[in-house]
């Protein structure tokens, strides 16, 4: 498939989508600095983030190649937005994903992409490994925090323990709120998931906020670098515990990551709770999402 302008224009849907821009489209023209009588580039916003098909990832006429990065299927104009770097690297992301379910089941990209249910399997383990596509949400029925319910210590307005399960794991700015905000006491926060019947739990993972509504880029301008956070993002959850069944099963100390995981020896419990002692300097305990799994 060729990515199109009217495709980022119009934030057009697909039933393979893996992979989102966000970049303008940003032409520059062919003469660079030779062509000081016209604008050094025209840029052009999208209204909303855009999807990347697979069938934009592969060949067309050699059946086991893919692509990630600058050589995808896209039309100049979509090309002048995809091109860059962190839209690159989300592609190689899936990419890399999809030839390795292609590799374990012995199947060609192609194939992938036309088939229903194995695209579906596909586009919930990029999401598990926090992936964002447009429109879907986390519905792994593997996750067995979705069986369960949620308390916590506190939250602010709009911000309940439930919104953990939701299944999205960032905001909108300005229109939607998909995370539990908890103000910082004596003690922290925490956050737990209670089940009707125990279960056994193998791994957790928790996504947390790192900042995502600010900019943090390589850039020249003071307008831009002026509201730039070098080193750990102050919204982001710096030390915490994990405890099943009460007994601590898992400790941080100084984290600055979004995308948290914690393996461990088979637990079978009926709670799991999420004990925030500290953040890089918010005074609200953030959590995006919180996954278990047997």
């Amino acid at each position: 498939y060729m990515l199109t302008e009217s495709d980022l224009r119009d934030s057009k849907p697909f039933a393979d989508a893996v992979a989102i821009g966000g970049w303008p489209m940003d032409d520059h023209p062919p003469g660079g600095f030779d062509r000081s009588d016209i604008p050094p580039n025209t840029s052009i916003r999208t209204k909303e983030v855009f999807s990347i098909p697979l069938r934009s990832l592969y060949s067309r006429n050699v059946s086991n190649l893919m692509m990630a990065g600058r050589n995808i299927s896209a039309t100049h104009a979509a090309f002048t937005s995809t091109r860059v770097m962190a839209t690159c690297a989300v592609i190689g992301q899936a990419v890399g994903t999809a030839a390795a379910r292609c590799a374990a089941e012995k199947i060609l990209p192609r194939e992938l992409a036309k088939d229903e249910r194995r695209m579906t399997r596909l586009q919930q383990t990029l999401l598990r490994d926090d992936q964002t596509i447009r429109g879907l949400r986390n519905e792994d029925p593997a996750d067995l925090a979705r069986r369960a319910k949620v308390i916590a210590s506190a939250h602010e307005p709009s911000t309940p323990p439930s919104i953990v399960l939701d299944g999205w794991v960032r905001d909108i700015p300005g229109k939607e709120v998909h995370q539990w905000t908890a103000r910082m006491g004596q003690a922290g926060a925490w956050i737990e998931l209670q089940w009707e019947q125990p279960v056994t739990l193998r791994e957790v993972q928790f996504t947390f906020d790192t900042g995502f509504q600010r900019e943090l880029t390589l850039s020249s301008s003071d307008g831009t670098m002026k509201g730039i956070i070098r080193g750990p993002q102050p919204e982001t959850v710096r030390d915490y515990r994990v405890l099943a069944a009460g007994k601590e099963i898992a400790q941080v100390k100084g984290n600055v990551q979004r995308l948290c995981r914690h393996k461990f020896e088979p637990v079978t419990t009926d709670r799991l709770r999420l004990q925030v002692d500290a953040t890089n300097g918010s005074d609200l305990a953030r959590v995006f999402e919180i996954r278990c799994y047997a």
